[in-house]
């Protein structure tokens, strides 16, 4: 597991590196920060970051200053002093909120909760050919079940052109531009049934099929801009500089 540290108080990061280290020997900690601004040049490039540790005050701002500037995706567990930025640290990709002083207890359970979400959401053709939503062991399926007020109907995981999140709600959209509103409770479950040789979780609210992406482009600090089309529908995603690499190889880079 590759980490990062942003953390104003020096003696501060350097224990919490230490608890990291005893609690997952395999770690490694591969950038530390203080303040806003190093942190948005840092995470505005490349990099292979799997956790972020992150308190809320720093030297120039605060941590959501960071969300702000440049997009992150990666998990990140919240080292705080400070309770009451809870509610808004859980919309930033939050994996746990832990106050100061830190128990070491806590610190391994969030660690643990961050350990078995990646198994579950790791894009790997061989974990997601071999799981579906309730776990049992089969390959990716073929067409995802729908319901409307009079029952229920199927759509072929063929006609998909992409899915997409908005709120509580989970809609696909297929190649021809139809849109459907589904029971689907978050992309994440869905995911894990489709086939990773076709799809792709591009963003956080889409998930895009290799036939919907019309153009790649390169974008800003690292990121690709993506044009996605269904019928008469266009869509733009952006992917982020943090992805960037896996959806290139995904996409079929050399």
């Amino acid at each position: 597991m590759k980490y990062a540290i942003i953390e104003n108080e020096e003696y501060l990061r350097e224990n919490l590196r230490l608890t990291i280290s005893s609690i997952c020997p395999d770690s490694e900690c591969v950038f530390t920060a203080e303040t806003v601004e190093d942190s948005v040049r840092f995470f505005s490039k490349s990099n292979d970051v799997q956790l972020i540790f992150m308190d809320i005050e720093l030297d120039d701002g605060t941590c959501f200053d960071i969300f702000e500037t440049v997009e992150i995706d990666i998990p990140v567990i919240f080292t705080t002093s400070y309770s009451e930025y809870a509610i808004k640290a859980f919309k930033v990709n939050s994996i746990d909120y832990l106050l100061k002083p830190i128990d070491d207890d806590d610190l391994q359970r969030a660690i643990e909760k961050f350990q078995k979400r990646s198994r579950q959401e790791r894009v790997d053709p061989q974990i997601y050919r071999n799981i579906n939503l309730e776990g049992a062991t089969r390959g990716p399926r073929k067409r995802l079940l729908v319901s409307n007020s009079n029952g229920y109907s199927y759509i072929s995981t063929t006609d998909i052109a992409w899915i997409e999140a908005e709120d509580k709600y989970v809609s696909i959209v297929t190649i021809n531009g139809n849109i459907t509103l589904t029971d689907i409770k978050s992309l994440g479950d869905v995911a894990m049934v489709l086939d990773p040789d076709n799809f792709f979780q591009v963003s956080r609210g889409v998930i895009a099929s290799i036939g919907s992406i019309r153009k790649v482009s390169k974008y800003f600090k690292g990121r690709l801009k993506i044009d996605l089309h269904a019928g008469e529908l266009q869509r733009e995603e952006l992917v982020s500089a943090a992805r960037r690499e896996q959806f290139l190889e995904w996409l079929g880079y050399v």
